[in-house]
């Protein structure tokens, strides 16, 4: 395992430790993680098995459990996130999720063919495009015929946008994370082609980004953190999503 790869799995191991199957070992902002899986329900059939690459501590798998009737795959890297996982199998009884350590850019011909796979700010943490571009035919090679891929990932594009409100305001733009490298949509999507069908990109995220990111940040006193549950961001977490400015978006592609 190259060691940029080593160091970001590193750290989500350290994640995992320390946050176990709480929602913080992989998300900070409790109403951005509600917009991610309205947008996965959104798109994914409960009847159909499904797989989620790069689950970490299978938050997404056991909150879609609730209306699901197929069975729900997790796998992730991370040892860590995975032991946090199936220790909440267990302790919650749970029968038709499953659980298992998998490196996206293996061979995942082991795993089983799949309806619909999705992935959740998973190849946001590869180091480059080749990488990322690999992850996704990966995931293709075990996608039925006709099969959706459905990917909540994040992108420059956006972020873009979102920096250049943040200017507008007199507010610093917001860093990719050290461990994180985001999707440029045109090439992405150029690079796929090939293999899949695309669909769609769904910016869900966009209003919520601009209340949160934009104004709740501005009216924030200097020196202190933005309140992830502030007033603004849950009036916006309610509201149809306009715009172009919200990093977390959803790319959609069918297997031919």
């Amino acid at each position: 395992m190259p060691d940029k790869i080593q160091k970001i799995k590193a750290y989500w191991d350290a994640q995992g430790r320390q946050h176990g199957s709480d929602l913080r070992a992989t998300m900070p902002d409790p109403l951005l993680k509600e917009l991610e899986l309205d947008a996965l329900k959104e798109v994914l059939d409960p009847s159909k098995a499904t797989l989620e690459a790069g689950c970490g501590n299978g938050f997404n798998l056991f909150a879609l459990q609730k209306s699901f009737q197929a069975s729900l795959c997790g796998f992730d890297y991370s040892e860590e996130l995975i032991k946090a996982a199936i220790g909440h199998v267990a302790k919650e009884g749970y029968t038709d999720i499953d659980f298992s350590v998998g490196n996206i850019l293996d061979d995942l011909s082991a795993t089983g063919e799949f309806e619909q796979i999705f992935t959740d700010r998973c190849l946001i943490n590869l180091s480059t495009h080749e990488e990322q571009c690999q992850a996704a035919l990966n995931l293709a090679s075990i996608l039925s015929s006709g099969g959706l891929l459905a990917l909540v990932e994040c992108s420059k594009q956006s972020l873009d946008n979102l920096n250049r409100l943040r200017n507008a305001a007199g507010l610093s733009e917001i860093e990719v994370h050290w461990h994180n490298r985001y999707l440029d949509e045109d090439e992405f999507i150029a690079a796929l082609s090939d293999e899949m069908i695309y669909v769609q990109t769904v910016a869900f995220s966009s209003l919520y980004y601009i209340a949160s990111r934009v104004f709740n940040a501005a009216l924030t006193s200097e020196g202190d953190s933005p309140d992830y549950m502030a007033e603004i961001n849950k009036c916006a977490r309610k509201l149809p999503s306009v715009g172009d400015c919200g990093p977390h978006k959803l790319f959609l592609f069918r297997k031919p």
